[in-house]
């Protein structure tokens, strides 16, 4: 790919271009300016050239590229600045007076890093002053992206112990006492401990269990009887398809459940199953289904489930008597893609023993998120374990079976690679009909969704693609990519930011907030918190058991506002969700459909009736690739499964999928 010829008429130019984007972000780096711009290395030097002349802009050290000259206006000694409206919590507030209190301003910009330019940026927007922040702004700021993991920053703790004159941890735990000493010793308030780390799950369970869980709905019950049908079948394949909201999770381990049980009780080949999520949170949340469902239900087989991901079952030698009962239990193993590809490659110590039971052993290989099942990790996986176990069935769920996006030209081409390798496909088409979502929709298991646009002045621009008819996943991700660097700029924030001042006038109003990236998040959050309004942030370096709190506090109505950068995308759920802003540019009708599904979740499975859906109309000059939303709100007027299952006459293999799995 090379940077085209001369703009056209009222287009920028490459160096104007270059430079604005720049200007809004404040840096990038020279690798980041080549990808985005396309220059091979001649172009880019020549490009330099021209960049160096720019009085706004100065060179990167190191990584090169160039950022944004900002002037070091020192502030007047009477401006101490304000922490009033920023935060509802005493701990907070004490806790940035007491950080203004101790460190300089030059020690608050170091430890704030981009979010400084970030936030001085929104404040010249605002206000048209361009300064620097005052001490108590940037220690505010600082609580709002740490809360009470403030003092997991090493650099935090180690400038504080110095002003105070005291020794800090080298390794800091939070809640426990060297923590609890050191918070004390620097007269910050007792929250600024932490939260304390649960203890570690264990690696597998033993379940007998008895909980009460509420029954299957009638459509649910439509899609369980059809899946347990193409088990029933050797080899059988399927891929199973709900609405986001939709139970599929619940669906597949209630069918899991009655599947092994009748094998126990005919006293058939134990056999066990091989789940796979492609995110320790999904695989979390699937394990913790497994231990919910086993608990609610009577004359049901034991289980021993394991979890295979991360940090659990790693020493497969010291769990190898455990394991060894793969061969002879009724088990279920919740793993992510890359464990399992790493046991087949023979990588990991012990590896190639175990993968050998599951493989022998597995009746059911159940493929989470199953949109992704053509990528090569699954692939891989997928193809193994039919090679050794044809009889093995395979089962796929998604809310998202049709892969319209990847080929304007033939838009059932990504369907067509999940009908080969799932088969069929299972919908609740008996009980909802041919439009399942609508009918759930009126049922209210799903809210109402209604669009709002919001229109900005960005532009937005897809780097030059060899073929844009035709995406592939690394397409995709590289217009992302280059959406986002686009779209984290000042003037765009302040737009949708007034739009949520106006919503969360409303105090029943519960807003999710996808953002461009971490520190828009970051920068949202102050800046909703400095109207008065509650919000908080989330990043995936957040701590889950601090993610798990400020969720809490999001379901409960303590924060108003939730802000995130594409970690809320999946496994998440908070029903009372009632606007979802997507201030956060794709193409990727599936991702989009993913972070909306946060908030459809309707009055019948504890959601709204309603939810609003916020998009930001940017100024984008593609007409390929499509942008996510845009594509979306067109299969939802026209109908999703009647757009991706309309085959050419007299051609079958254009038909998305085959009908054997219905009645």
């Amino acid at each position: 790919m090379r940077h085209k010829g001369p703009p056209r008429p009222g287009e920028l130019t490459l160096r104007q271009d270059v430079v604005q984007v720049i200007f809004a972000r404040g840096e990038l780096r020279r690798d980041e300016i080549k990808d985005l711009w396309g220059l091979d290395d001649e172009r880019y030097e020549s490009l330099r050239q021209e960049l160096l002349r720019e009085r706004l802009l100065e060179p990167l050290r190191g990584t090169g590229g160039f950022r944004a000259r900002i002037a070091r206006r020192p502030l007047p000694p009477e401006e101490p600045g304000t922490l009033a409206g920023l935060f509802s919590s005493e701990w907070e507030t004490q806790g940035a007076e007491r950080l203004a209190e101790l460190l300089s301003h030059a020690e608050l910009e170091a430890l704030l890093g981009d979010l400084v330019y970030t936030l001085r940026r929104a404040r010249m927007k605002l206000t048209g002053e361009d300064r620097r922040g005052t001490k108590r702004e940037l220690a505010a700021a600082l609580i709002i992206a740490h809360g009470v993991d403030l003092f997991r920053h090493r650099g935090i703790r180690s400038l504080v112990a110095k002003r105070c004159d005291v020794s800090f941890p080298n390794r800091w735990h939070p809640g426990k006492g060297a923590a609890l000493g050191f918070v004390r010793q620097v007269r910050f308030p007792s929250d600024f401990t932490g939260i304390p780390a649960e203890d570690t799950p264990s690696d597998f369970e033993y379940l007998e269990g008895r909980v009460d869980l509420k029954p299957l709905e009638p459509f649910q019950l439509e899609v369980q009887r059809k899946a347990a049908r193409v088990l029933g079948e050797p080899g059988g394949r399927a891929i199973v398809t709900l609405p986001t909201g939709g139970g599929k999770t619940r669906v597949a381990v209630d069918t899991i459940r009655d599947l092994i049980t009748a094998r126990w009780r005919e006293r058939s080949p134990a056999g066990c199953v091989l789940w796979l999520a492609h995110t320790e949170e999904l695989c979390e949340q699937a394990y913790l289904c497994f231990r919910q469902v086993w608990q609610a239900s009577n004359a049901v087989c034991p289980l021993l489930l394991f979890r295979f991901w991360g940090r659990f079952t790693q020493d497969l030698v010291a769990h190898s008597e455990t394991l060894a009962a793969l061969r002879t239990q009724p088990a279920v193993l919740v793993s992510t893609p890359q464990r399992i590809v790493n046991l087949l490659s023979g990588r990991i110590k012990g590896g190639r023993a175990v993968v050998d039971d599951i493989q022998r052993n597995a009746v059911l290989l159940l493929v989470d998120e199953a949109h992704r099942a053509a990528a090569p990790s699954y692939r891989t996986i997928i193809e193994a374990f039919a090679s050794v176990n044809p009889a093995a069935a395979v089962i796929g769920l998604t809310a998202t079976p049709f892969r319209e996006e990847y080929d304007q030209r033939d838009p059932d081409a990504g369907t067509r690679e999940l009908r080969r390798l799932f088969k069929s496909i299972i919908e609740p088409t008996a009980t909802l009909g041919e439009n399942p979502r609508a009918a759930l929709e009126a049922q209210g298991y799903l809210a109402h969704p209604t669009w709002e646009t919001v229109k900005t002045r960005t532009y937005l621009k897809a780097p030059v693609l060899e073929d844009p008819e035709h995406l592939s996943e690394e397409d995709i991700d590289r217009v992302d990519y280059a959406l986002k660097i686009r779209a984290d700029n000042p003037d765009r924030r302040l737009t949708v930011l007034e739009r949520m001042v106006d919503i969360c006038a409303d105090p029943q109003a519960q807003v999710l907030y996808f953002g461009p990236s971490v520190l828009d998040a970051e920068c949202m959050a102050f800046l909703l918190r400095s109207r008065r309004i509650p919000a908080a942030f989330l990043s995936g370096s957040t701590r889950e058991v601090t993610r798990r709190r400020i969720v809490a506090e999001f379901k409960s109505g303590g924060v108003q506002v939730l802000c995130n950068c594409e970690v809320l995308t999946t496994g998440f759920d908070a029903p009372r969700v009632t606007h979802v802003v997507m201030a956060r540019p794709t193409v990727s009708q599936v991702l989009y459909e993913q972070m909306i599904g946060r908030g459809l979740r309707g009055t019948r499975f504890g959601g709204t009736d309603r939810c609003v859906i916020i998009d930001l109309e940017d100024n984008y000059r593609s007409d390929r690739p499509t942008l996510g939303y845009r594509a979306f709100r067109e299969l939802w007027v026209r109908g999703r499964r009647s757009a991706a299952k309309a085959p050419v006459p007299g051609s079958p293999e254009n038909a998305a999928f085959t009908e054997q799995a219905r009645p």
